[in-house]
């Protein structure tokens, strides 16, 4: 059966690496501490909310479809993260829906504040950032693990190994679980807190290329600590 505990640790940091690195957009303006405050705050705000305007689009050169484009990418990433976290092992493009509108109602109570930039050289900014860590998840980790307990227990040894053995039981024994997980992380959303607030500074960096960046390894600092995962 699947285990019978959450796991308390799940190594996905390429997945996150690849969620932000994809919204990185570019600036081809100069360097200004203003342009480079407003890059930060733009992709947050495009990335978490999904929200940008017109200034933002110019400032990156990109289009509005790019940018939903950008958010929508990040939305499935995060489903994916989602399903290997709770142990659904597969994940059908219904189940990936319901995650993603999850993560569009998650993602709507983002808590994030973008401080002044400051030059650090020629070639680099920094942007001091403070994250509000969401709570959703550890405020449901018992309650999910405790359920997925329960929902083995409804199947004995011989029922589990006859599922096992036909590809489309297994599939619906696993959306079952898949639709419990997603129902109490849903119910969970009204009531998200947040844990103490995370300084960084992100880093703006110069490219070979002469367009401006954020650094990826920031965005993914900034993107594993936006939601806490037990």
């Amino acid at each position: 059966m699947k285990s019978r505990k959450i796991p308390t640790v799940v190594a996905l940091a390429l997945a996150l690496s690849l969620l932000m690195s994809g919204c990185g957009l570019l600036s081809m303006l100069g360097g200004t501490d203003e342009a480079m405050r407003d890059l930060v705050q733009g992709n947050l705000d495009e990335i978490y909310l999904g929200q940008y305007n017109e200034e933002f689009l110019e400032l990156t050169n990109t289009t509005e479809a790019e940018a939903e484009q950008y958010y929508l990418d990040g939305l499935n990433l995060e489903a994916q993260y989602f399903a290997q976290y709770f142990l659904i092992e597969n994940l059908t493009d219904e189940i990936k829906a319901e995650i993603v509108e999850l993560y569009k109602d998650i993602y709507s109570h983002s808590k994030y504040e973008v401080g002044e930039a400051a030059k650090i050289d020629d070639d680099t900014y920094g942007v001091p950032v403070t994250i509000y860590p969401m709570d959703i998840i550890q405020s449901v980790f018992d309650e999910v693990s405790a359920a997925l307990d329960e929902y083995n227990a409804g199947f004995s040894d011989e029922e589990y190994n006859e599922i096992v053995s036909d590809e489309d039981a297994y599939a619906a024994y696993d959306a079952g679980w898949a639709e419990i997980v997603i129902g109490i992380v849903r119910d969970a959303v009204p009531g998200i807190g947040y844990l103490d607030p995370v300084d960084m500074v992100v880093q703006v960096q110069l490219g070979d290329d002469e367009y401006w960046s954020i650094a990826d390894n920031d965005f993914s600092e900034v993107d594993a600590t936006m939601i806490y995962y037990p």
